[in-house]
């Protein structure tokens, strides 16, 4: 989905663990050409949106995840009193949680499936060819900024 058009209902998380990383007031983890792959907004569980590239330059994008409702009846959204967890036939998507201190917890991500090579899990976020461990990210609009005009 566009960076500049998120939907109305999506609220950033105010803090947000990732891959042992530390993300605060940051509205996207990943800006892929001004599209995100992934959202992990705020509410009393965490609100998951899944956009997957249409074709191999990233300026097309399917709505496969919205507001933890699927698309598609192979990706599964479990929901749990405090979590949410998304599934596919290739694997765990992203499980994530809401603590009671209003911090949402990552604890696994993998977007390779769907051919975007993110994954986090409890230790790191890789990005590419990137790894973050241990980090802090405050007041930004993404984590990561891929591509450019």
């Amino acid at each position: 989905m566009k960076i500049e058009s998120l939907p109305s209902n999506y609220s950033a998380p105010e803090q947000m663990l990732i891959g042992s990383n530390s993300l605060k007031n940051v509205q996207t983890l990943i800006d892929f050409n001004g599209f995100s792959p992934i959202l992990v907004g705020d509410g009393d569980t965490p609100h998951i949106w899944i956009n997957v590239p249409m074709n191999q330059q990233g300026t097309e994008w399917y709505p496969l995840v919205k507001d933890n409702f699927s698309t598609n009846p192979a990706v599964i959204v479990l929901k749990r009193s405090n979590g949410v967890k998304v599934t596919t036939p290739d694997g765990e998507v992203i499980d994530c949680e809401k603590r009671n201190d209003g911090t949402i917890v990552v604890h696994k991500l993998n977007l390779r499936p769907f051919g975007i090579n993110v994954t986090a899990n409890s230790e790191s976020l890789n990005i590419m060819n990137t790894s973050f461990s241990s980090s802090g990210f405050s007041n930004m609009r993404a984590v990561v900024g891929l591509g450019g005009a």
